[in-house]
């Protein structure tokens, strides 16, 4: 039990580094799309180890937590609109849009993770 909960306190705070930010600004500083693949990947291997120490709720309150991280930092850094590279946004739309893609993304998995693991126990 308490092993769990280490786990999970270090997945959420795994999950405070802002992923979209990085992501975001790496694309307009390098112009490459590999922080968006190192963003994917890091959100694959949290939500695979929230889902394997059964605790679905993490992955919820952690992409809140990167959202929050990702657009404060954009705030402080003082992170460029840029509306003609990121057309139709601007980069802290392309924020909002990143996170609220990655938690329709975490929730479908969660889904089919629950059917899955239902489907399973009755079997």
């Amino acid at each position: 039990m308490k092993k769990t909960w280490i786990i999970g306190a270090l997945l959420l705070i795994v999950y405070c580094v802002p992923f979209a930010f990085l992501s975001v600004n790496g694309d307009a500083t390098s112009g490459t799309m590999l922080f968006y693949g190192i963003m994917i990947a890091s959100f694959a291997l949290l939500c695979w180890g929230a889902l394997k120490t059964n605790n679905a709720a993490i992955i919820f309150l952690g992409n809140i937590l990167s959202f929050v991280s990702s657009y404060v930092v954009a705030k402080i850094s003082g992170l460029e609109p840029m509306e003609h590279y990121f057309k139709p946004f601007d980069s802290y739309s392309l924020i909002v849009a990143i996170s609220v893609v990655s938690v329709i993304v975490h929730m479908i998995i969660v889904l089919i993770y629950v059917a899955k693991k239902k489907k399973t126990q009755y079997l």
